[in-house]
Parts: C-alpha cells; structure tokens; sequence
C-alpha cells in the first residue's frame, strides 16, 4: 500500500484499497490547494522529492504555489493565469504508463491555465488545444531521485480523473509498472479472432500462444499472427510466456480448462456464459481465490452504445426509480446449425442471448433477485435441440419485475428494451429491420414534460481489455467479476429448472 500525505483545502478521497492518508513519512505528497505555501515547507518537498520520493500537484496548486523557488526549481514551470471555465477536449500521451489506454481524447469542464512553451526536461502527459494553440495540461519531471507531476485540472468526480489521479500517485511514489502480459488463446473459433485483434490492439497486453485441436484454425491464426501455436492445452499451459489464458471453448466445456488454466498459475478470461451451472461457477471462483488469480468473464456488451446510453439516463435518476422492464431479442428465422444450437453444449437457448441481456438487466436493478419463472415452446425448428423460443420472467427483492424474450419464431418484434421507472419511461425500437443483434437501437426517454431522444456515443472497441490491462497493471477495478457472472448462471439456471418443472417459481441465490 502507498502511502499518502495529502496537503488540501478539502477533504481528499482515494482508494483505500491502494493508499493510505498518513502524517509524515509517506511515500509521495499530493497537494490540492489554492493557498501558498512557506518557504521552509517547500524546502522540505524539494529534497523529499530530490532523495526519492513522489510529488503529485493538482488543480490550482502549482500556481498558487509558483512565487516559491524551491517548488520551481522542482517543478520546471510556472503555470500562467487560468482561462474561462470551459469544456476542454484532453488528449493524452499513449505511450507513458499514467495515461496508456486512456483513449484518444477525453473531455472535462473546468479552468485551463494558460502558460507559453514546455515545462523543461518534462514528459507531458496530457495536452488540449487553446485558441490554435497546444497548452499543457498534466506532465512529469524527474528531479534528483524522484518525481514531479503536475496535473492542471481539478476533480471532477469522473472515473477517468480518478484513474488518472491514482496512477499518478502510484507513479510518483515508484511503483513500477509490469511489463505487457503474454496472453494465450484457448481455443480459436468464431470469435477467436476478434480476441485476438482486440489483446493486440491493447497496451499491457501481448498475443503470445494460440491453441487450438483443429489444425485447420491454427493454420488461419499463424497466418495472421506470428505467436507460437499449440494442438493441445497442456502444452499451452506449460509455456511459461503465458500469463494470462481466454478461454474459448463452448459453455458446457468452460469449467475444466479453466480449472486446470488457473492451477496452471495462469489469470483467465472465460467467454461467456461463464457456467451452465452455479457450482461450476463456484468450483472455479473458488480455485481463484485459493492460487490468487484473476477470473473474469468476457461480457462484451456492456460496452454497447445503446446500453451505456440506457444504464446512464436510469443511473442519472430521469426516470425516477426503474421497476418494471422488459427485454426482447429475436425474429423468424432459422437457427443455424452451430453448438449454438445444441443445448448439450449450449446449455439451451436461455444461455444464448440470455448471457447478455440478464447481465443488462442486472446491473440495471440493484436488488437481489428473488424468484425466477420461465416457459418454452417448441413448436417449428425441430432440427435442432434448442427450443424456439423462451421467456423468463425474474421478481426483485423490492417487488421489481424484468422479464426476457428469445424467439426465432417471432413475425412482429418487440421493443429490446422497454424501462418503467416512477417518473418516466425508456423505450429501445430496433434500429434496422435486418440482423438487429448488431445494430444499436433508437433510445426514447418519456417523462411528463415531453420526449428525449437519446444521443450515443462511439463504442469503445476494447473495453473489456482496457480495464483488465488497468487492473493487471494498476490494481483497478475489474470491469466483469466473476461473482457478477455468477449471478447471470444462477437466473440461467433457475429458468432452466423453471421450464423443466413446468413454468414454476424458483427461488434464487443471488
């Protein structure tokens, strides 16, 4: 744990996870003031920082403390005046470890300040455009043995101020960040290649290994990857540039060679649905914790437009509080004849879809879910084991109600998502009449005083394995648990016990 002395007018928030507010011989100083500072204080920080230690400025503190000259011999600049209160569009450095994978640009209100030229022997960390003109926004400076960084940006209660906040401060103090994880597929098939692609196309990760037991898609992956290819998962799991193991296989296969990744001293990304049951999923939550590893589950939709822009107006309070929904997904077509398609293997038709709408749904209402009910039919596509269609209907601890639809013999669809809150409502129309799965829906907010058409913004490609390279290297928040995809197997589950004992409530240990 790093630890913190923080010099502020205000209280200082940050993860106690990770750092610890203590009164003197801490590891790095973050200063959050507008107030000057005396002269033998700031002696006192320039040698803290000459011998070793860490120095993290934020906001208005740098300026307010420029007159001083032991703070500028450290700093290497003095910041100008502050410019109108504005929206700056930030871009940051993609190749420093504090602002790798922050994206391309981000935007923050607040106040620029405005200086000429580049702090001296500095890396800058962020920059925004000012009136034609490049300004410093945040930046590094070794001096002696330690660090400095200045961030010119005030909090703004944003995830990404605090990402940025806490990398900094780990920074200064010296945490050294690891080099990129080697990561192996297991298992190269339909999607396999987009795993590929999106671990490449991510800092802090590396495509290392691809394993596959069809000859046929390692031939495919060597020509697009230059990684070392496998036939077995043994001879993967023995390959010691391999830190971190996808797990591809079909559902009903998933908990074996997790298992066997995770005793194998690997961390694992298990496709979802993460178990056909809850004990599997128990079995290999278990075996995580017990050789501290990580487990987490590919849930790759919560990065969805449509979904982000959705969860975002219920969180925001616009429809008061949600307590009613429900979600479709669906039409009249053919099931393709794929392990999709084989509820053996599959886990059945619950398990397709339902792996993303239920883990939608439950991170839309906080309540534990209390009872599960759920009915099929069978009635046109006998040429495969799933059934035709499915609806689940779940019950909250509070007396909220979600339902779902999965149909392949749907004429008419239904909305995607149709949200009641206590003030207001959210519908989701399909946008295109074709292949609806890959298309956003058109979002409508309904309250008393008129309609709001939701606006969505561009899907952030590589989420999932943003945040997992943010918390391999930083120790941040997983964006999936596996305890969230637990609770998704234990509604799965339940429906799928529901239909077998003719349509009855089951309860739910969520």
């Amino acid at each position: 744990m790093v630890r913190v002395r923080a010099i502020s007018d205000g209280r200082v928030v940050l993860d106690p996870r990770r750092f610890e507010i203590v009164e003197r011989d801490q590891d790095v100083v973050l200063a959050v003031t507008g107030r000057p500072l005396g002269e033998s204080e700031a002696a006192a920080l320039r040698d803290f920082v000459r011998g070793g230690g860490g120095l993290v400025t934020v906001g208005p503190t740098l300026a307010a403390w420029s007159t001083s000259e032991p703070i500028t011999e450290m700093a290497g600049w003095v910041p100008g005046e502050p410019g109108p209160e504005t929206e700056l569009v930030v871009r940051p450095d993609a190749s420093h470890p504090v602002t790798q994978r922050s994206g391309q640009e981000w935007k923050i209100r607040g106040r620029l300040y405005l200086s000429e030229g580049m702090p001296n022997g500095a890396t800058v960390l962020l920059r925004t455009s000012w009136r034609f003109t490049q300004q410093v926004v945040a930046y590094e400076r070794r001096f002696g043995e330690g660090k400095f960084v200045y961030i010119g940006l005030s909090d703004d209660g944003s995830e990404t101020f605090a990402h940025l906040l806490g990398r900094a401060l780990l920074h200064a103090a010296g945490v050294a960040v690891p080099p990129p994880v080697g990561v192996g597929l297991l298992g190269y098939g339909a999607i396999g290649r987009d795993h590929a692609a999106s671990i490449a196309a991510t800092g802090g990760l590396r495509l290392a290994a691809v394993c596959d037991i069809n000859p046929e898609r390692r031939e495919s992956a060597a020509r697009e990857w230059s990684v070392h290819m496998y036939p077995d998962q043994d001879s993967m799991l023995d390959d010691p540039d391999v830190g971190l193991v996808v797990v591809g296989t079909p559902p009903s296969a998933h908990a074996g060679p997790v298992l066997a990744a995770i005793r194998a001293g690997k961390h694992v990304v298990c496709e979802k649905p993460f178990a056909i049951s809850v004990a599997e999923a128990d079995e290999m939550i278990d075996a995580a914790a017990s050789h501290g590893r990580v487990l987490t589950v590919f849930q790759s939709r919560r990065w969805d437009p449509d979904y982000v822009a959705m969860r975002g107006a219920v969180r925001s309070g616009r429809i008061g509080e949600p307590f009613y929904m429900e979600s479709f997904i669906g039409g009249f077509e053919h099931p393709c004849d794929f392990w999709h398609s084989h509820e053996p293997i599959s886990g059945g038709t619950i398990y397709d879809w339902g792996s993303h709408y239920f883990d939608w749904i439950l991170r839309l209402f906080d309540d534990r879910v209390q009872t599960v009910a759920a009915q099929a039919h069978k009635r046109v596509w006998h040429d495969v084991t799933n059934d035709d269609q499915v609806r689940v209907d779940l019950t909250f601890a509070g007396g909220a109600q979600a339902s779902f639809l999965q149909s392949a013999i749907a004429m008419a669809r239904k909305p995607k998502w149709y949200v009641l809150g206590t003030d207001g409502a959210i519908v989701a129309d399909w946008s295109e009449a074709s292949v609806p799965a890959d298309f956003p829906a058109r979002l409508t907010v309904y309250r008393s005083s008129g309609e709001e058409k939701l606006t969505l913004g561009a899907r952030e490609e590589h989420g999932f394995y943003r945040t997992l390279a943010d918390h391999l290297a930083w120790g941040e928040p997983l964006a999936v648990t596996a305890e969230e995809a637990r609770r998704n197997v234990a509604v799965m589950e339940a429906a799928t016990q529901s239909i077998k004992r003719g349509g009855v409530q089951v309860q739910v240990d969520t």
